[in-house]
């Protein structure tokens, strides 16, 4: 798998951190996670095509990881080289179908498409994996928003696990057990918490509590985002950890 991280901010608007999108390429296909404002643009600067998303998972419905499906789904009908005929698949925590839907009644003259789109809803507790192209797909409760999930890919070099926007969370900590890397929101210091979001102490509990290799902090504010950020995480956590930013590209 390869995973390039196109937004690692926030709603604080800054010109070097988009908002929250995670582009995953697996058994040849590309898996976009949120869709936050910039990740379009973003995609073409990391050099990733926009249009040639396969299958696209949310983490919540906030407006800083959704609202640039917008944007792509409007691409990809007026914007393209070629007419899409292949399927685009679409989903999301309950109640997505919703959700869905009050996007299709504001903009779906615009938005869909000639091609099939195919529309699926996740309870919360995933039910048993399921086998996508190259890898397998999980997921579990975030705590976050009452919709709020985080993903797990499993695939022959190991697993990967986005948590989107979560405090300390068991369940993501059992999602990401023995993970190769976790992709983890580190939003505040220590020193001023915010409900429904990571610190470093609390990234570090997290990451060594479910074993993870290594550990990729994302969703940062102005706040946390610093020099000290990497030990701040370390004081707590024995493994490799990375500051993600727009662009960074690794491999799983």
């Amino acid at each position: 798998m390869e995973i390039t991280v196109v937004g690692s901010g926030t709603v604080v608007p800054r010109l070097q951190r988009r908002q929250s999108c995670v582009v995953v390429r697996a058994g040849g296909e590309t898996l976009i996670f949120d869709l936050g404002a910039g990740a379009v643009r973003g995609m073409l600067r990391a050099g990733l095509d926009p249009f040639a998303a396969d299958r696209i998972f949310f983490t919540h419905f906030h407006p800083d990881h959704t609202v640039d499906v917008v944007p792509l789904l409007f691409g990809m009908n007026y914007g393209a080289d070629e007419v899409r005929s292949r399927p685009l698949h679409v989903a999301g925590p309950e109640p997505f179908a919703r959700f869905w839907g009050s996007v299709m009644d504001v903009w779906g003259e615009w938005m869909a498409g000639d091609y099939p789109t195919l529309v699926s809803e996740l309870p919360h507790e995933c039910p048993a994996p399921v086998d996508l192209a190259g890898c397998r797909l999980s997921w579990a409760p975030a705590e976050h928003r009452p919709e709020s999930i985080a993903y797990r890919l499993d695939a022959d070099g190991g697993a990967f696990v986005y948590t989107g926007d979560t405090e300390y969370s068991e369940s993501v900590v059992g999602l990401a057990r023995g993970a190769h890397t976790l992709l983890i929101e580190c939003s505040f210091p220590d020193d001023t918490p915010v409900p429904g979001h990571l610190t470093p102490s609390g990234v570090a509990r997290m990451a060594t509590e479910s074993g993870a290799g290594r550990v990729v902090l994302t969703h940062l504010y102005p706040a946390v985002d610093n020099d000290l950020l990497v030990s701040e995480v370390g004081k707590g956590y024995d493994g490799e950890v990375v500051v993600a930013e727009d662009g960074l590209r690794f491999a799983v």
